[in-house]
């Protein structure tokens, strides 16, 4: 009869004992609920000011891309005789003086027909550097032809380099090549006026008379 008290009185001597236990781990539970709760807390306010910092910086300027810079373009002033520079894509030469026009085909001084700047670097300036002659003029009608002809088409006369006709034509002829700012010369065929020093048409080479 002893048998059943005893195991009752054991129980119920556990049974403090259990609920102490399931008291403690509920506490412990409470605790690692609140400890995180709180450590969730204090992390959110640091993502937050975090965050504002990122939106506060301001935004990277912008630069606009670097523009192109234009090739320089050489153009030789001044009249004929003198050395060649690279020009702009509109500019023409002639091959027998060196002379540049714009808008034109023909030399106003020899009624060369002009070339690009490129073919004459590539040919006649050779030519020029190599002590050869870049052209053939009359002495009479001042007209300038391509080497190769040995009189002058126009007026029969012989032609001479025009190394030799730049050097023995007078002073005042060499003088006169330079424009003189005064307006006196017209086209008959197309009307178009020159300067009193030009002597050919630069559109169809005609030669030009003293308007009146």
């Amino acid at each position: 009869m002893s048998g059943p008290s005893s195991t009752s009185v054991t129980l119920a001597s556990a049974q403090p004992m259990l609920v102490a236990i399931i008291g403690l781990l509920s506490l412990v539970i409470v605790g690692l609920v609140a400890m995180a709760i709180v450590v969730r807390k204090r992390s959110r306010p640091q993502v937050d000011a975090t965050t504002d910092q990122v939106r506060a910086l301001p935004a990277p300027e912008q630069r606009p891309p670097p523009r192109p810079r234009p090739r320089p373009q050489l153009v030789r002033s001044g009249g004929g005789g003198g050395g060649l520079a690279v020009a702009t894509s509109t500019a023409m030469v002639c091959p027998t003086c060196r002379t540049e026009y714009h808008g034109m085909a023909y030399c106003t001084r020899d009624a060369r027909r002009l070339v690009p700047p490129e073919e004459m670097l590539g040919g006649p300036l050779r030519a020029l550097t190599s002590g050869k002659s870049a052209g053939l003029v009359c002495m009479a009608c001042r007209r300038a032809y391509e080497p190769g002809l040995r009189s002058c088409p126009h007026d029969g006369n012989e032609l001479v380099p025009f190394p030799v006709y730049n050097a023995t034509r007078p002073r005042s002829r060499r003088n006169s090549t330079e424009p003189s700012g005064v307006i006196a010369r017209i086209c008959p065929v197309c009307g178009a006026k020159y300067d009193l020093n030009a002597r050919f048409c630069g559109h169809d080479a005609g030669e030009l008379v003293v308007i009146n």
